[in-house]
């Protein structure tokens, strides 16, 4: 059945690849990565990649049908027989890829309102650990196959611990009790939420080397900015830190994110992520949600980016910024970005972030004395979720 399938030069497969999330990445380059480990020997793990990006170029081409569910089983199953045997040297590689890719299926049933868990969020988990597990795991030249894929999953690790940081929180379900897990009906659910928490609070060494440095200062700030009542948030080294942070995002040079033959909006979009984070850095350490200068400008300069691109397939910072956007006018700006991006056959359904978008604007509106705090707010949105939000 997967010989069948087998086709360098099949335009769905490669669409199939072409369309997982990425971030600062050659596209083209990235996919023949993926090729040439789905085809570098015969092993488990091997297969495991290959068929993995069969069942997602299946589910794209024809939607949740048999043969696609067939072959993401197949290729989770090779997973397990080959992690029994013992994941050593080359295979391991081939485990996190098939991992990766396993997450981006469960990612597009969740987009296309197939399945409504955050089972995609597991998938991220198990890579972590078998990463963390690895030996000097990421230990690997620039530019090389292997630093490529680590800066793949660092995009996803970052991506989810923002959406982790403000959903189903003790903050964000304050104002709601009904948002909170049901200790009696959801026990199962109680224990997996804790064990993904604690995998996503504990950074994986070295794996943000691989990160372009964007990305790379993003997720310092998820993973290291403190609520106002902990008690180093007063602290002046804390206060240091937050201005060396703030400093090293407002100096950095897009050119030290850039993989070689971006387009211009590639480039404006490296530049969304850069401002997204000094937004979010100011907001969420200042703990307000009102206007300042500082944040208006950043937000001016982020909305005459969002004007004149056409695209943009990464949620995370339209989220951050379209959260800014006080007026009917820079909302429809933000909407229309969304919707221009859906028309690319390859982009996962973003209606998850629009609803989002206008449940914050929403709320924004209703705080008119801006009352409420930034994370609060955020948190509030984002808990609303069934299931934890994807702005992978």
């Amino acid at each position: 059945m997967v010989a069948d399938w087998v086709d360098y030069d099949n335009p769905v497969q490669r669409d199939g690849i072409h369309a997982v999330p990425m971030f600062d990445l050659d596209r083209d380059r990235f996919c023949q990565t993926l090729m040439r480990i789905a085809f570098s020997n015969d092993s488990l793990a091997s297969k495991a990649v290959l068929q993995s990006i069969l069942a997602l170029s299946s589910l794209y081409r024809d939607g949740l049908q048999p043969l696609a569910v067939q072959l993401k089983d197949a290729a989770l199953q090779a997973l397990m027989v080959s992690v029994n045997a013992g994941v050593h040297g080359v295979d391991a590689i081939g485990h996190v890829v098939a991992g990766i890719l396993s997450c981006c299926f469960e990612m597009q049933l969740k987009s296309n309102g197939e399945i409504w868990n955050s089972q995609w969020v597991g998938h991220i988990v198990g890579v972590k650990e078998l990463i963390r597990d690895i030996k000097k795991p990421c230990h690997h030249p620039p530019g090389s196959d292997n630093s490529i894929i680590l800066n793949w999953v660092y995009y996803f690790d970052v991506a989810t611990r923002f959406s982790l940081r403000h959903w189903r929180t003790v903050l964000g379900c304050q104002s709601f009790p009904e948002l909170v897990f049901d200790p009696a009906a959801n026990t199962s659910c109680r224990l997996q939420t804790a064990l993904v928490r604690a995998s996503f609070s504990t950074p994986v060494p070295q794996l943000s080397e691989h990160a372009p440095p964007v990305l790379a200062l993003l997720g310092e700030i998820c993973g290291t900015i403190l609520y106002p009542w902990d008690s180093q948030y007063h602290s002046i080294e804390y206060q240091d830190y937050l201005g060396k942070l703030e400093t090293r995002l407002e100096t950095l040079e897009l050119s030290d994110s850039r993989v070689g033959n971006e387009s211009e909006d590639d480039i404006k979009i490296t530049d969304l992520f850069r401002l997204a984070g000094l937004i979010y850095l100011e907001r969420t350490s200042k703990s307000f949600s009102g206007q300042s200068p500082k944040v208006e400008g950043w937000v001016n300069k982020a909305f005459a980016i969002i004007a004149s691109i056409e695209r943009c397939r990464q949620p995370l910072p339209i989220f951050i910024i379209g959260c800014e956007a006080r007026s009917d006018e820079r909302r429809q700006e933000v909407l229309r970005l969304v919707s221009k991006t859906q028309t690319d056959p390859r982009v996962r359904n973003m209606h998850e972030l629009g609803d989002l978008l206008q449940s914050f604007w929403v709320q924004d509106d209703l705080d008119v004395e801006s009352e409420v705090e930034y994370v609060r707010k955020v948190s509030l949105v984002v808990s609303t979720c069934a299931a934890v939000p994807i702005f992978v």
